[in-house]
């Protein structure tokens, strides 16, 4: 892991205590494992799966750290178990969605899940076990904490795709048309597909072809509604005649008539087979007497 991924987590921690908590935070030296660093106090967990990074971090308190900022925000020297992990969460939120920001900037984008309190050693995915774990001490006047952050760069996600594109097969459809349909960016419906959110068939680094039914799954979604096509009545057809009758009668030619159709200079209807007709009285605008 490169050491860069976890520096937007180092002023992500220093900015939220400093803003949210009035309390200023010291890094310490950074040291690598191959196992998390927590304890049985409070651990905020939270994983990282998005577009050019994979990963998880993990925020450890102790108790009494926690109950020193929640003093000093509310002014009072006790919490319950809950208001620690409430606010255990909401400080793995904030530090975890201010990291988020930065790494965007770097390309890198992902979703901020909802952190998962615990007082053992979370639940790491089997993808990111025995991967390097960089571990970043803080010191602080309300106490120690700690910030564990495991990530990985996912080089297919920055590769260019030198593959012709390949038309969805009748059924699915491609990542572009799927994104436009439910109004989403491309590189998140990508995500969702390699998160296993959404099924579909990898094609190349870039395109998948996706059922249609998946995007139903998408909140919101609603499937698109051809109007039906208005018929013209019997009644109305019998009130006209063909461009090539209409073309006797006025002298002019089939092409300039239907261009007059299209401009809406002559008034004309299609009938099912988008045959043009014109009303018998448009033919007055040519000949005096018809």
């Amino acid at each position: 892991m490169d050491v860069k991924y976890i520096n937007p987590f180092i002023a992500a921690s220093m900015d939220v205590f400093s803003t949210f908590a009035g309390v200023k935070s010291r890094p310490g030296r950074p040291s690598v494992r191959l196992s998390p660093l927590t304890s049985k106090d409070v651990n905020g967990f939270i994983t990282l799966n998005g577009h050019g990074i994979n990963g998880y971090f993990i925020i450890n308190f102790s108790t009494g750290f926690l109950t020193e900022i929640l003093a000093g925000i509310f002014d009072h020297t006790s919490a319950s178990e809950e208001e620690i992990n409430d606010l255990a969460g909401e400080l793995t939120n904030m530090i975890t969605g201010s990291a988020k920001a930065e790494l965007s900037k770097r390309g890198y984008f992902f979703d901020v899940a909802v952190p998962r309190i615990s007082h053992t050693t979370p639940e790491i995915p089997g993808y990111m076990k025995k991967k390097p774990i960089i571990i970043v001490p803080f010191d602080t006047k309300a106490g120690k904490f700690h910030i564990e952050a495991s990530l990985l760069r996912i080089e297919e996600d920055f590769q260019q795709d030198t593959m012709t594109e390949v038309k969805a097969p009748e059924g699915y459809v491609s990542v572009d048309i799927f994104a436009k349909e439910v109004r989403m960016d491309p590189i998140k419906v990508r995500r969702l597909l390699k998160t296993g959110f959404l099924n579909g068939k990898k094609i190349s680094n870039r395109q998948w072809h996706i059922p249609e039914k998946e995007l139903f799954k998408i909140s919101g979604y609603r499937p698109r509604r051809n109007k039906p096509a208005k018929k013209t009545s019997k009644l109305l057809l019998d009130e006209t005649i063909s461009v090539e009758e209409f073309s006797k009668l006025s002298g002019l030619t089939s092409a300039r008539i239907k261009n007059f159709l299209r401009t809406g200079f002559l008034k004309g209807v299609q009938d099912e087979k988008k045959v043009w007709r014109i009303h018998r009285g448009q033919v007055t605008k040519f000949i005096k007497h018809a």
